[in-house]
């Protein structure tokens, strides 16, 4: 994806909610420790997690640094940002650009990899319909190449054009026709050669960045679309799928304290140490909304936290907890900010 301008960052801050850069940072580019996935939590970002994997820190360090010097942001003593008048203004007019519709996808499956093949297979596709066997590919990924003749050693040439054409249209027509035309206008095919980003950009009067927003978001929605129909192109969709092992794990550890397992038993099974099998079960808690919080947390601990920490848990810090920490752990303390978190989020 194309490098972002310092003002398209806005959209990922509040004027409600003072918010770290840093984490926003390691969201995008899937640095996940239990504090990353905790804020981004309350941030509201958990939805972008990898949307961004190239992400240079000093160049997104630098244009928050810019959008400070703009106005747009406000930075506070403790390092949070703060969206100003001036850059909530400019946000509500970049709400209403192109944006990805579900930037969830990106932390599911290989996006940059699956546009390729979906390059590759409406080349393959259209070329085949005019029975020419002798084109250049214009997709150079080796991956791709090999997957596509694996699947039509199973099905075939006819079977493809049929599915992918009908696939197409019916996913194309839900689409607004200036997307539609754009994301066609970028498939190479029979005697057609794709139009660039910036050809696209003049004749539509959208940005290159739009551009490629449609392209990578129709992309990724395609290919959802597969999976939902249970396309028999699915399997090639499947085979980019990411290994999350970071929420595997999670899962694992939660789905072990369901079958009644106690932390110290997981870690001597695992040989991992107590604390990390404690993050494992935090994650758990901020990805599965049904997280079975009793098991660890019991009312008079809630109630005891409640009368400790004050309303608004952006301001939560485990030393006020002071002389209660001996009864209750960070564990338990984190355990209910994101309980309480999951039930009050409301910042935009």
């Amino acid at each position: 994806m194309a490098e972002l301008e310092a003002e398209e960052w806005l959209f990922f801050f509040s004027a409600k909610q003072a918010r770290r850069p840093a984490v926003i940072r390691q969201i995008l580019t899937k640095r996940l420790s239990n504090s990353a996935l905790f804020w981004g939590m309350r941030y509201q970002i958990l939805d972008y997690i990898n949307v961004f994997p190239q992400l240079d820190t000093v160049h997104f360090d630098r244009q928050i640094d810019l959008l400070c010097k703009k106005k747009y942001l406000n930075r506070n003593n403790n390092g949070t940002v703060i969206l100003t008048e001036l850059g909530l203004t400019k946000k509500d007019v970049l709400k209403k650009r192109q944006t990805l519709t579900c930037p969830e996808l990106f932390n599911v499956y290989r996006i940059p990899d699956l546009v390729w093949m979906i390059r590759l297979l409406v080349q393959v596709a259209s070329e085949a319909s005019w029975g020419n066997s002798r084109y250049y590919v214009a997709v150079d990924n080796f991956e791709c190449q090999v997957l596509i003749k694996k699947w039509l050693k199973q099905y075939s040439m006819n079977f493809l054009q049929e599915n992918l054409l009908k696939e197409l249209a019916n996913f194309l027509q839900q689409e607004k026709p200036l997307t539609a035309w754009i994301f066609c206008s970028q498939f190479a095919g029979h005697n057609t050669v794709p139009a660039t980003t910036e050809q696209l950009a003049k004749q539509s009067g959208l940005s290159q960045l739009e551009i490629e927003t449609i392209f990578l978001d129709l992309s990724s929605r395609f290919a959802l679309h597969l999976i939902k129909v249970r396309s028999p192109l699915c399997s090639i969709i499947e085979h980019f799928k990411i290994k999350n092992s970071l929420f595997d794990k999670s899962r694992a550890a939660l789905k072990q304290a369901l079958n009644g397992v106690s932390i110290a038993d997981m870690a001597q099974q695992t040989q991992l140490k107590e604390s990390t099998i404690c993050e494992h079960l935090l994650n758990a808690a901020i990805i599965e909304r049904n997280f079975p919080y009793s098991l660890f947390l019991n009312s008079t601990e809630e109630k005891q936290l409640t009368d400790l920490l004050p309303s608004d848990i952006d301001q939560w810090q485990y030393k006020l907890v002071g002389p209660f920490q001996d009864q209750i752990s960070f564990f338990k303390y984190r355990l209910f900010a994101i309980k309480r978190s999951h039930k009050t989020i409301e910042y935009k």
